[in-house]
């Protein structure tokens, strides 16, 4: 029996908000583990070890990237059939609810029960894998979708290729109820595709054959895929049993800095898990990589915001949020290594991506003035930053930010 049935444009649009939702959370989950990794033989690891985190690096990133292609590619398809990109999403750690229960969604630094965790996410369906023990003693719930209401609700899944597979059956239940021109009533100028962007699988989608093909790609690289190589759960899977070769040689083995679990930017309101990171300056870099990190995703909002947007207008959008990705990294990892906490010794900090509410897209006509105002504000903030003893190494993210603001002199002001 299934557990979420599609039956109206109203619950696939829902749908496709968790859908990009989750693989936004996903791919803030890996970055976060990314973060906390060991840059250098300099802290404690062997030259071995060291090669080592460098290829699970990478390993990972390039996971990270797919994930903004299955973002673009849901935000696509929601465009497609009327909707618009979603972009926005919960501050971490996830209230149980938010998500199924198998889906535990909390920022935590890279380690065994870590990559564990991410290999239960990423797993096939018709496979048993156990969860990391952090995970399994959360609360068991599960997500009822009585059929037949107005306001709709996604239901529960187990894994991503079962909500992806909703999806699809959805599409095709729509496309003969309405026709297929009728789902695919939006303009496929708001899409990002080939010609704008070079992401593994991404294309336009205009009719249900391409809906499918985009859900497949999503779903083969990684997300509830069968295991091959080159997939998501393969590549997590090859970075824990190397992980595990490397704590018998070395059981003290640490490839990871000690950063908090569920970074949060002020005092938690409930007494649980989540640290507060308040020492300075690491309050200040994480208020300033969050706010890196909102003003990329501001860019990437902005060029679905309008129909048959140049080319250019495209690429000085594409390329400030491409900057800004590579600045937010370089921020979050020197965040890293600063105390989170006078009152946690021995716990670093960690960015904790939080967004501010208000994220919807700027009006076309007033974009080029707001997106300078917004990137003059952090400017200053992170030459203010700049002023404290050790932050030399931010430098190159202020030239990227200087960078940007001549860009955005190219973009013009639409009337």
């Amino acid at each position: 029996m299934k557990t979420i049935d599609i039956q109206t444009r109203e619950h696939l649009l829902n749908t496709l908000a968790e859908a990009a939702e989750l693989e936004h959370n996903l791919m803030c989950l890996y970055l976060y583990a990314v973060f906390t990794l060991k840059e250098s033989e300099a802290e404690g690891l062997s030259r071995h070890e060291m090669e080592a985190v460098g290829r699970w690096r990478r390993s990972i990133l390039d996971v990270c990237v797919q994930e903004m292609s299955h973002l673009a590619l849901v935000s696509n398809l929601t465009t497609a059939v009327g909707g618009t990109a979603h972009f926005f999403r919960s501050d971490f750690p996830m209230k149980p609810g938010y998500f199924p229960a198998e889906f535990v969604m909390e920022l935590a630094p890279f380690d065994l029960d870590t990559i564990q965790h991410f290999i239960f996410l990423e797993r096939p369906q018709d496979l048993a894998i156990e969860d990391d023990a952090n995970s399994k003693e959360k609360e068991d719930y599960r997500r009822g979708a009585p059929r037949g209401r107005l306001m709709t609700h996604v239901g529960d899944y187990k894994t991503v290729s079962q909500l992806y597979q909703a999806v699809e059956d959805g599409i095709h239940f729509l496309k003969d109820r309405i026709g297929e021109a009728a789902l695919f009533c939006g303009p496929a100028s708001l899409q990002l595709g080939p010609a704008d962007v070079q992401l593994e699988g991404l294309e336009l989608i205009t009719d249900g054959d391409s809906a499918v093909r985009a859900l497949h790609a999503i779903v083969e690289q990684g997300e509830g895929g069968q295991g091959q190589e080159g997939s998501h759960f393969a590549a997590f899977c090859h970075i824990k049993d190397e992980y595990m070769t490397l704590l018998e040689a070395n059981p003290h083995f640490q490839p990871a800095r000690p950063c908090a679990r569920n970074p949060v930017m002020r005092r938690p309101a409930e007494d649980d898990e989540r640290v507060w990171v308040n020492a300075q300056p690491a309050a200040l870099v994480l208020d300033l990589a969050n706010a890196l990190y909102g003003l990329m995703l501001r860019f990437l909002v902005q060029i679905y915001s309008m129909e048959s947007r140049s080319a250019d207008q495209k690429k000085i959008l594409l390329n400030a949020a491409f900057t800004l990705m590579h600045a937010l990294s370089a921020t979050a990892r020197y965040l890293c290594r600063l105390p989170a906490d006078p009152k946690r010794p021995g716990v670093n900090a960690g960015m904790s991506f939080a967004l501010n509410r208000h994220f919807t897209p700027f009006e076309v006509g007033n974009e080029k003035m707001l997106l300078s105002e917004r990137l003059t504000e952090v400017m200053a903030g992170m030459e203010a930053i700049m002023k404290e003893p050790g932050t030399d190494s931010l430098r190159p993210v202020l030239q990227s930010l200087e960078a940007i603001r001549v860009s955005l002199q190219k973009l013009p002001a639409v009337q």
